[in-house]
This record gives structure tokens, sequence and C-alpha cells, in this order.
């Protein structure tokens, strides 16, 4: 599913704040820059959804000229018109949809706070609980005069960002081995052969590049004498998290590949995770019709037995 960053503007004169994820609407994305209209970058506010999926709503865009002021809202029954052009509540004309977020909080989310300054008569968005404060309760004032109006809805943050896994097999070792650092092998390209004779297969799968809440690491470790490596989002399966550790079975940590949602969530994907007793080898893929079994304990394509789910990421 596709996510889009929203870029956040303040206009002095106006005392007016301007979400977009159009960048182009104003000119520029760079923090501090004055685009079109006099309006001021201030970077990212925070990322929404592009596209309408099960259980998420969109988040209208409305102006209300008279004051100045941009307003954004989840709830339709707010200002009551949801066509562009059209004019709802208080005066409020609607410009269509901004993005789509979640109105329950789901993992790796973050809640979009909403306020407003009745003096500057100007609605203010943010990620950050720090940035205004005053989110213990609706009607409270925070910081700069801002009151708290509750959460817009839950998306997530503007530093949202997805590592892609590379996965790449060795024949004498028949070992797979996936990693985020494409300077681990030195080659992405698919075939092609890099550091410790290990060949690029491709993109395996994306995982969470920060932990959020909600949010898991996937540990990596290392079993020498059979050439394995291991990854498990249960820290307990092996029972070492700091990297050079040993733990069971004498599997060593080298430390965390990324991070990802132990349950689903909207546009996610689950990572299957296999295991080919012959060559001591785990296996993992996001594609179920690579191997064919996705029930634990099933075999499938080349004797690779299913053992369940690593985790849920992103579909990419």
């Amino acid at each position: 599913m596709s996510i889009a960053h929203v870029y956040r503007y303040w206009h002095g004169a106006k005392s007016d704040h301007f979400y977009t994820t159009n960048a182009n609407e104003i000119g520029t994305i760079q923090n501090g820059q004055t685009g079109n209209h006099g309006y001021v970058c201030e970077g990212e506010a925070f990322s929404v959804f592009t596209h309408h999926h099960h259980g998420l709503v969109p988040v209208y865009r409305y102006w209300l000229g008279a004051n100045s002021d941009h307003f954004y809202t989840a709830n339709a029954h707010e200002i009551g018109s949801t066509t562009p052009g059209q004019t709802g509540n208080h005066g409020y004309v609607c410009e269509g949809i901004l993005g789509y977020v979640s109105p329950h909080a789901f993992p790796g989310s973050v809640a979009i706070h909403r306020y407003w300054h009745d003096q500057k008569h100007d609605h203010f968005y943010t990620c950050n609980d720090q940035e205004i404060g005053a989110t213990h309760a609706v009607g409270a004032v925070g910081h700069h005069g801002y009151k708290y109006e509750g959460v817009l809805g839950y998306a997530y943050v503007a530093q949202h960002h997805l590592n892609t896994v590379y996965r790449y097999w060795h024949e004498g070792h028949k070992d797979h081995f996936y990693t985020a650092n494409a300077a681990d092998i030195g080659t992405t390209h698919t075939g092609q052969v890099g550091n410790h004779g290990y060949k690029c297969e491709g993109v395996a799968f994306h995982l969470f590049s920060h932990q959020h809440p909600g949010l898991i690491p996937v540990y990596r470790y290392w079993l020498g004498a059979h050439h394995d490596h291991f990854y498990t989002a249960n820290p307990q399966e092996i029972g070492a998290t700091t990297a050079g550790q040993t733990g069971h079975h004498g599997y060593v940590c080298e430390g965390i590949l990324g991070y990802i949602s132990p349950t689903e969530f909207f546009g996610s994907i689950p990572v299957y995770r296999y295991w080919l007793g012959a060559n001591h080898d785990h296996f993992y893929t996001s594609n179920a019709q690579e191997i064919g079994a996705t029930t634990v304990g099933q075999a499938g394509h080349h004797g690779y037995v299913c053992e369940g789910i690593l985790g849920y990421t992103p579909h990419h």
C-alpha cells in the first residue's frame, strides 16, 4: 500500500497552517524556504495512505477564506460537504481529500493530533505530541495558545521508511542469506555473484527501518557449523540478542535485520519461514506461491517445510 508524505507550511500574515502531499502546490519542500502564495515550508508533518483500503477513512481538506484557515478532518459530518468546491458548515469550502488514515491505532502508527488557536483562527496538526503538548484532554491548552481538539486519525510518522531486504544464495554452503545492507554482499543485481560467493536472488521483502509502537525487531543469526543464516522475531527462540553473543543450538547473534509487525495491519503481507533439513537451510519469502505451503508443518516445493510466519510487513 502506498503512502505519501504530508508537508506542512506556515503563512505568517494569514496565521494559517497548510498541509499537502503535493509538493508542487507550494513549490518547495525545503524547510524554511518560502514558496507560492507566501507559505514557508516547515518540513514533513506526517504520512498518509494514498488510496482507500478497508478500515481507512478519508481526510477532507477545507478552506475558509474569511478567516484564512485551512481545516482537515476525517469526520465528513463535521463540515457536511465532501465534494470539491462545495460549501459546508461554518462557511468552509471543500478542497478534496488529503489522503487516508485509520480511525484506530495499528502497528507502526502514530496519532495525528489536532489543535485550534482561537485568536489566530488557525488549525494545527502534528504527530509530535511534544510540539504543542496538552494531549491529555480535549480542550486543554498547550504551547503557543493552541487548544487540543483530539486525534485526527492514525498513520505513519513523517520519517516512515522501509528498507529493502535482498536475498542471496550460496550454492556451496546451501545457505540463503538476507540483508538490508547492499554492501554486505556487494551486489543487488539478480544472478550476479558477490562477496563470499553469494549470488543475488533479488528483493525478498521490505522491513521497517526504525522501531515504532507495535513493531518488533527481526534478529539475524549465524551457525557456522552448518553454514546457516537464521532470522526470527522471537528473542526467546535463540536467547541471544546482542551481536556476537552465542545462544541456543550454537547460533551467534549478528544484530537486527529490521523491524516487523507481529500482527496484520492495513496493506500488510506475511513473510513466511521455511526449513529444509537436508541442506540445514532456513528460507523466507513474502510470496506464498514460491514454496506453496503456508500451514505449519506442511512441506512444499523443493522439500521446504513451513515453520509459520516471521511477521507482517507493508506491501511495497
